[in-house]
């Protein structure tokens, strides 16, 4: 099920517009701007973990076992966020980001509650994350949403990586 687009009413502000990915025709622009993300981050053992991910972005991130969103300010492709099914009811949110020249609108924040509310559809009602030190506005955001630091889900992660959660509420009406 695709979400219908999110977009900015007419007159206050950019366009803004959020859709789901749509492979094979998403793919291309979709891997340059995780490129652009993983060289941002400047973080090796991020680029190592994402190789996998890279090399089956269609496979991984089409339901039922994932799922990307694309962000467009006035069509110009901004920002993305992912969202990967783990085991049983866990999700993880994947490569959030937003370019440079398009933060300071809320697109991280849109694009993650979209991911929250995308959730349910791929069985999750549990959400987590990694961060690393880069990525400390984010870290911000993700508190401000109800997040909250677990102990890591995998070994060996790029010093000073933080770990978040969140638990969705059952039967509760979409509050974030």
């Amino acid at each position: 099920m695709t979400p219908a687009p999110h977009t900015a009413a007419p007159g206050t502000g950019p366009a803004i517009r959020l859709r789901q990915a749509s492979f094979p025709e998403d793919t291309a622009p979709l891997l340059a701007l995780i490129r652009e993300y993983l060289d941002w981050l400047n973080v090796d053992a991020c680029a190592r973990r994402a190789d996998r991910e890279l090399a089956e972005l269609e496979t991984l991130f089409t339901p039922p076992s994932g799922l990307f969103l694309m962000a467009h300010v006035d069509g110009a492709l901004a920002g993305c966020a992912g969202l990967l099914r783990h085991t049983g009811t866990t999700a993880e949110l994947k490569r959030v980001y937003v370019r440079p020249a398009h933060r300071g609108l809320g697109l991280g924040e849109q694009l993650v509650r979209q991911l929250m509310a995308l959730a349910p559809t791929l069985g999750a009602n549990r959400l987590i994350l990694d961060a690393v030190p880069p990525t400390l506005f984010a870290q911000g955001l993700y508190r401000r949403l109800g997040f909250t630091e677990t102990p890591p889900y995998y070994p060996d992660p790029a010093e000073g990586t933080r770990f978040f959660e969140f638990h969705l509420p059952k039967d509760a009406p979409c509050l974030w």
